[in-house]
């Protein structure tokens, strides 16, 4: 960090105060410290860059990896207004002193909140989203991402699938292929069908209060990955009658929806069309579980005397304390951070100036080294820490399991590339046992053929995100 000397000081300060606090462990307090604050202060100091540079005056953090970048865009800017937010310890605005734009809101969403009122929209499309692969995916849990209840569920696998067991785990094949009985399925249309409209309106009722139907310029602010949160928030808008494109601002996109209008998709670390190596060398599910919010998923939206509010899921209780802590040491940084700015001076002009100043250190951050390091080839420390918070990568957040799964040796040869594509295209009864995050499993549980197995599912990965950004290419070139 020689090219950062200013944020390196305020790293070592906040790790110094985080040591003699002694309330989380030693490697958690250091990767927070000296990659996961850095790295966050430089991707919203480039978001709230960009969105002055495009004249956006409102943004919307979402929920609920949004949370800490909604929080480090209140210290950046030291709210010079606030307007206190109906739910407690968040304010709606947060206003710079140098500018009078962006406001800032964090907006209660999830992938599951926002698609299902979203179904009945888009029809047979949906079926793309219900139909999606992931770690341990069964027909119980598709026909959750439809809002089915449990009976109904029942009742359409004797339809669909009767000799399958609901709850036996499916290969991205086997969920590809019940794709069409499903879409041939009238009682499962029209079961969708309702509980998505069930939801609708509250949706739109949440949107309209936040301010979303509002005729000024505003855009989201997230994680990424695949672009699709945007894509459902515009189809529910433009149904409530909203007339100007939705654009949003994110940490990374591997891709895009086949529709999407790719200059309303702005990315920082890594875009669809470039930089493999970055994705390689990262793990977004590891992403996920550190910025991360204090509550659990957003449902649905229910109303309150006058107002909407979000209806949460409870936060799992084996990561209450993991996620308290790990918030403690990003907001211990961030505290640092302003602390840092106030000692420039007494004057707020000078204090103005060392934040630019450090902002502009933050951009020439090296941020591939830090986060390869850190989630690509984590210590045995740190995969101990990071691995065993509980996670899920379903929209519906059922099955939580450790992040770094524990795998035998058969089960990490299976995330070579060789084997992996034979199970894939011959699946039988061994299915692959998948881990939120492989390079944290092969850690803990590859011994003494560790550097073998990390460079067998790093030769995955490498081919994986190289034949999607061929996809894309192709994709945008035909369009």
């Amino acid at each position: 960090m020689k090219r950062t000397p200013e944020l390196l000081e305020i790293s070592e300060k906040a790790c110094a105060k985080a040591l003699l606090n002694g309330t989380a462990e030693e490697a958690q307090i250091c990767a927070s410290m000296f990659v996961l604050g850095p790295v966050l202060f430089a991707f919203v100091s480039w978001v709230l860059k960009q969105a002055k540079k495009s004249g956006k005056r409102r943004l919307y953090f979402l929920a609920r990896d949004g949370w800490l970048m909604y929080r480090m865009a209140q210290s950046i800017f030291e709210a010079g207004k606030t307007e206190k937010n109906s739910v407690p310890g968040a304010s709606r605005e947060c206003v710079s002193p140098e500018y009078a734009f962006p406001e800032c809101r964090y907006l209660y969403a999830s992938r599951y909140a926002w698609r299902l009122p979203e179904q009945h929209l888009i029809g047979e499309k949906s079926l793309e989203r219900i139909c999606r692969g992931g770690m341990h995916v069964t027909f119980s849990d598709m026909m959750r991402r439809a809002g089915l209840t449990a009976e109904e569920a029942k009742r359409i696998a004797g339809l669909v699938c009767p000799d399958r067991n609901m709850d036996e785990v499916l290969s991205w094949g086997e969920i590809q292929r019940l794709r069409a009985p499903l879409s041939r399925c009238g009682e499962f249309r029209t079961l969708a069908d309702y509980h998505s409209r069930s939801r609708y309106e509250a949706a739109i009722a949440y949107l309209s209060q936040e301010g979303l139907l509002e005729e000024i310029p505003w855009a989201l602010v997230d994680s990424g990955w695949i672009g699709t949160m945007q894509e459902s928030l515009a189809h529910l808008l433009e149904s409530a009658g909203y007339g100007r494109k939705v654009e949003g601002y994110y940490f990374g996109l591997y891709s895009l929806p086949e529709t999407a209008d790719r200059g309303n998709y702005h990315a920082w670390y890594f875009e669809p069309g470039s930089g493999i190596n970055r994705k390689a060398h990262f793990s977004n599910c590891l992403f996920e579980c550190i910025f991360t919010a204090p509550h659990g998923m957003t449902l649905a939206y229910e109303q309150e005397g006058r107002d909407w509010r979000p209806e949460l899921a409870r936060l799992s209780p084996e990561n209450e304390g993991w996620v308290s802590r790990q918030m403690e040491l990003l907001e211990l940084y961030m505290e640092t951070l302003m602390k840092d700015c106030g000692e420039a001076g007494s004057s707020d002009e000078s204090a103005g100036k060392k934040r630019e100043h450090l902002q502009k250190e933050a951009g020439r951050l090296r941020v591939q080294e830090l986060l390869a390091g850190f989630m690509s080839a984590p210590s045995m420390e740190e995969s101990r820490c990071y691995g065993s918070v509980s996670f899920s990568d379903d929209v519906t957040e059922d099955r939580m399991q450790p992040l770094a799964a524990r795998l035998t040796a058969r089960q990490l040869l299976d995330h070579h590339p060789l084997p992996r594509l034979c199970l894939m295209l011959f699946p039988g009864k061994r299915k692959l046992q998948d881990s939120g995050w492989i390079e944290g499993s092969i850690r803990l549980y590859g011994g003494s053929l560790y550097a073998w197995h990390r460079a067998g599912a790093l030769l995955y990965k490498y081919a994986l995100y190289a034949k999607m950004q061929h996809g894309f290419r192709k994709g945008r070139k035909a369009a």
